[in-house]
């Protein structure tokens, strides 16, 4: 996505150099236990300073538990800590929505089984929401890692971060993203830990105010009660599968089965593809997206290295061979995929990577079986050799897709593609598979805008799309989304960008009037990204999630996109009452939201400010 090479360092006998980590201020090896890891004195000393006192304290991070989830923890705080004086908790939600928010723990002693509990929430007339439907999670910190690539436009950590979010004793420099499940999690002494609380608010919530009690304890016999509110208005967020929100975001299969040691393709590898796919569709992924050649994402390096842009390079869904006179085509795998997607709640679209390499020369690849080899051929786009075989592909695809009843949902898709590429494509679609006219996916420049039904603009060209131009794109029935990637610096959902960026990435879609968004990896890791979780980009370009025992680790970013999303569908609703126009409260709050694109300086209050505005014009 958007790689655009520029030589400035390398590829060593084929591996990046990604290994080594280089922290903010200094050069070291990851910390494989960077959550328990002891603290240097003078570190001690001054997070002692931050808390003002030895003894175990809690506090709310930004004051206010409803902000409380736009900010990231400083694992080893040395700034005066705010927040430890307030007692009262305080949410605002609508029916059928998540709610995140935080509390902060650190002693100057280890503390042991450190846990959070809710209380049921008592509202209206004798209505009740079960504590037990609130989720406690467990900030885990990572080693923050720079990448060594061959690119010079990734936004660098100084960039993106801030140093109230990532802080270390730079053996290594951490910062707080995965979200650790469990029912509950030790502390060193000097050391901050988040607790992560998700309400869910039912659908068949009566409106009005709800009140309980957040009890936080450890073993050292710290009890600590918070009073809680929540105020559930009369509006109704709908189910993930009925989302307006267009998000694509592409998962790798691969990756989960070598992150759990299970064998590709094997019965438990398919359970754990469920387990990711139940995931996105929970945030409403509308796209399956799939192989139908190996290594889409295959890199011709500008120092002459091929090498995928995936630690572990994606493989195909489709078997292709090559019998000396024609080629034919294996879709079981393929069909399997797309059914486990449908069955989990992905879809309806399906996109099909790709007719065209990714930064690479034009090849082909499949079996010959004669020799029962593996053949990779290089082509020339547009050549007889390439029409042949895609001249192939296309028809028999178009006949497949036909017998499962898939054709209308499925496009093919392509990953930045220069329009004289894609024009060649374009017109090639034209003459051998014509149902797939209306059906082609661009990630890439707005310049694609007339070959692309559904298109994803690139930030860069992201002011190309007007308003009015995606409103015309929308009456003809295509998508409009856009993505970002190793930039900008701001907004973005990177591993160490501020959390309230990822809150704020589909307000910035409703304010543009756009359809939704797109990330070019959701769970792409390398072999540990506990431990070296950089391969090549900035660090979190690559995933959205982490490797969890059975199934992804959420992290910050994810929860703050999905609640960004929710939103989205309220300023959807709200522009649906007053009859597709944005009048001025609507306007007022859009601007709020988005306002300050850099996380670090923007007042984290603007998005429940703007969203307070939103709840208020939809409910009155």
């Amino acid at each position: 996505m958007s790689r655009v090479p520029t030589a400035v360092a390398a590829f060593v006998a084929g591996i990046v150099i990604a290994a080594t980590t280089t922290a903010i201020a200094g050069t070291s090896t990851p910390d494989t236990d960077v959550n328990s890891r002891s603290t240097t004195t003078w570190l001690t000393v001054k997070v002692a300073d931050a808390m003002g006192t030895r003894n175990t304290i809690t506090w709310v991070p930004t004051g206010s538990f409803a902000s409380s989830a736009e900010v990231r923890v400083p694992r080893y705080p040395t700034a005066a800590i705010q927040g430890k004086d307030t007692t009262r908790l305080a949410l605002s939600a609508v029916r059928n929505e998540q709610v995140s928010a935080q509390l902060a723990i650190a002693s100057g002693h280890d503390l042991h089984d450190v846990k959070a509990s809710v209380g049921d929430l008592a509202g209206p007339g004798g209505a009740k929401i079960s504590g037990s439907g609130t989720q406690v999670k467990f900030v885990k910190y990572v080693p923050v890692q720079r990448s060594k690539s061959e690119m010079d436009w990734s936004a660098t950590i100084d960039q993106v971060s801030s140093a109230t979010e990532v802080s270390g004793d730079r053996a290594p420099d951490v910062v707080g993203d995965a979200l650790q499940e469990g029912s509950s999690i030790d502390v060193p002494a000097y050391a901050a830990q988040p607790l992560w609380f998700t309400f869910h608010i039912p659908k068949s919530a009566a409106a009005g105010t709800y009140s309980g009690t957040v009890e936080v304890t450890a073993d050292d016999g710290t009890r600590v009660s918070y009073p809680l509110s929540v105020e559930v208005a009369k509006a109704t967020v709908p189910d993930p599968k009925d989302y307006n929100f267009f998000l694509d975001v592409w998962a790798q299969p691969e990756t989960m089965a070598l992150n759990s040691g299970v064998e590709l393709w094997s019965d438990r590898h398919w359970k754990l593809i469920e387990a990711y796919d139940r995931d996105l569709a929970s945030r409403g992924q509308k796209v399956i997206n799939t192989t139908i050649v190996d290594n889409p994402w295959h890199h011709q390096w500008s120092l002459g290295t091929r090498q995928s842009q995936t630690a572990t390079p994606y493989s195909s869904m489709v078997a292709w061979k090559w019998d000396g006179s024609r080629f034919s085509f294996d879709f079981s795998r393929w069909d399997t995929y797309v059914r486990t997607a449908l069955k989990s709640g992905l879809g309806p679209d399906i996109g099909a990577f790709s007719m065209l390499a990714f930064q690479d020369g034009e090849h082909l690849t499949y079996t010959d079986t004669h020799t029962g080899k593996n053949v990779t051929e290089p082509v020339d786009l547009g050549g007889a050799r390439w029409r042949e075989a895609w001249g192939t592909f296309l028809p028999a695809f178009v006949r497949h897709l036909k017998t499962k009843g898939w054709l209308d949902h499925t496009y093919l898709s392509f990953d930045e593609r220069p329009v004289d590429t894609m024009t060649v494509v374009k017109d090639f679609v034209h003459e051998a598979a014509p149902d797939f006219d209306d059906r082609i996916s661009v990630a890439g420049s707005a310049g694609t805008t007339d070959i692309a039904s559904d298109l994803s603009v690139s930030w860069d060209t992201i002011d190309q799309m007007t308003p009015e131009k995606a409103a015309e794109r929308r009456a003809a029935g295509k998508i409009t989304t856009f993505y970002v990637y190793g930039t900008p610096a701001h907004p973005n959902t990177l591993a160490y960008s501020p959390a309230v960026e990822a809150r704020m990435l589909p307000w910035i879609s409703a304010q543009r009037h756009l359809d939704g968004f797109l990330r070019w990896s959701y769970n792409s890791w390398t072999s540990d990204p506990f431990s070296q979780p950089v391969y090549i980009f900035t660090q979190g370009d690559e995933y959205l999630v982490y490797p969890g025992r059975n199934g992804p680790m959420s992290s910050i970013r994810w929860e703050q996109l999905k609640e960004g999303i929710e939103d989205f569908e309220l300023i959807a609703q709200l522009r649906k009452k007053d009859g597709g126009k944005d009048d001025s409260a609507l306007t007022d709050a859009l601007t709020t939201a988005t306002r300050d694109l850099d996380g670090r300086t923007k007042n984290v209050s603007d998005i429940e400010t703007a969203r307070a505005a939103v709840v208020k014009e939809l409910t009155s």
